[in-house]
């Protein structure tokens, strides 16, 4: 763990290391993105709420705030939204929040070319604290003991980060389901509506451009995608004895 990490602190006694994982800066992929639906001809619409979704004959009509939208499949990826939106379509997501807090650093030299579980370093030096998990509702405030437990084990693994000047700190809200699992599925009920739903999509984006769209757009459903479908929820309810 030295050789690869040299700048460890004595505290850590070991690590896990696999040559899979990896990091990216959330800032540049999510401008990649948006160059490619740009690119692909996609019609962005800011500022924009999902109020109803119906069926009819032929696909799908959304009903928003600014306008009524149509088309013959409709991907439900509205995160904590789908809880509401899934039912109009046949579908059960029944998510909810985690908020997860993060501390963001000043450049420093590069010195962590391995991603960690509580700190990272971007391409351009920055550094990024967070491993918080907490339920607190839809609260997505920063608060000063968590921030504070997150720097000091921070540097309790990295001890050369001790001076170093946090530049800016935010909250957000995890998208979670009840085993912490994604929910992929399709709707029996109205083929044509799907729901997707995790609490990383950057985590999880090769699965997503790989295995995921593919089906979404017409391909044979993966084998392992059943195993995610919201219906695992509402079976093992009804697993529960009654008292």
């Amino acid at each position: 763990m030295r050789e690869r990490l040299p700048e460890i602190g004595p505290d850590v006694i070991g690590a896990s290391y696999t040559p899979m994982d990896g990091h990216v800066n959330p800032l540049k992929l999510l401008r990649a993105l948006h160059m490619g639906m740009q690119r692909r001809g996609v019609k962005l619409v800011n500022s924009e709420e999902a109020l109803r979704i119906a069926p009819e004959s032929g696909g799908f009509v959304v009903q928003g705030k600014r306008g009524t939208y149509r088309a013959a499949r409709v991907v439900l990826a509205a995160g904590l939204g789908n809880r509401a939106l899934a039912p109009h379509v046949g579908l059960h997501a029944p998510v909810a929040p985690n908020r997860g807090q993060v501390l963001i650093s000043e450049r420093v030299a590069p010195f962590l070319h391995y991603p960690t579980l509580n700190v990272r370093q971007t391409d351009e030096g920055t550094i990024q604290f967070g491993d918080s998990m907490e339920e607190v509702g839809f609260d997505d405030f920063t608060t000063t003991p968590v921030l504070s437990d997150i720097a000091r084990r921070g540097v309790r693994a990295f001890p050369l980060l001790k001076n170093v000047r946090l530049v800016r700190t935010w909250a957000a809200l995890r998208v979670y389901s009840p085993d912490g699992f994604p929910i992929y599925d399709e709707s029996a009920r109205h083929p044509g509506a799907f729901v997707v739903t995790c609490h990383s999509g950057v985590t999880l984006a090769a699965a997503h451009a790989l295995r995921v769209a593919p089906w979404i757009a017409g391909a044979a459903m993966p084998d392992e995608i059943p195993a995610f479908s919201g219906s695992r929820f509402t079976e093992s309810a009804a697993l529960i004895p009654a008292h």
